[in-house]
């Protein structure tokens, strides 16, 4: 029996489905939103994946997960990644991977907004956008309180290695 959006708790044997639009979404960073697609409960605690959009010019500051790897599927649009030493450029249908304990950020490129999934080998990690954002029904509130996004940020062993909201 699949499970839907409405229970994604995982039973065993079971597959567990979120329909397009289905998942929670929150306003994220400078007008962006997340919407957390699978998560530690749905995923049997193997990974969680969330679906980023973002505006040009917008993306992540250099940042380090130390409990997890990150993995960008782009679905639309173009973003630079840097890892590391290293600067790639991934458009619509590209795969883009960071490893745990590398520092990394993405930068969304070009004139139209990207779309991408992002991919934590750490279930659970779909929480810090969930905590972090803010419901979508309402206007921004301007930036984040430092502290609280610092706290945040330690929470889900990370370190932010550039002061801006980290995604």
């Amino acid at each position: 029996m699949a499970t839907s959006q409405l229970d994604t708790t995982l039973s065993a044997g079971a597959a567990v489905v979120v329909r397009s639009g289905q998942g929670q979404t929150v306003r994220w960073g400078q007008g962006g939103k997340v919407r957390i697609i699978a998560g530690a409960s749905s995923t049997d605690m193997c990974f969680s994946v969330v679906e980023v959009t973002d505006a040009p010019g917008v993306g992540a500051p250099l940042h380090v997960h130390h409990g997890e790897a990150e993995a960008f599927y782009i679905l639309e649009g173009t973003i630079e990644l840097t890892c590391g030493t290293e600067v790639v450029v991934g458009h619509a249908g590209d795969f883009l991977y960071a490893p745990k304990d590398v520092p990394h950020k993405y930068l969304v490129v070009g004139d139209k907004p990207a779309r991408v999934l992002l991919l934590f080998s750490r279930p659970g990690f779909e929480m810090f956008f969930a905590e972090g954002g803010a419901p979508l029904d309402q206007a921004p509130a301007g930036p984040p309180d430092a502290d609280a996004f610092r706290r945040l940020v330690e929470k889900y062993d990370m370190d932010l290695l550039e002061s801006a909201p980290c995604h």
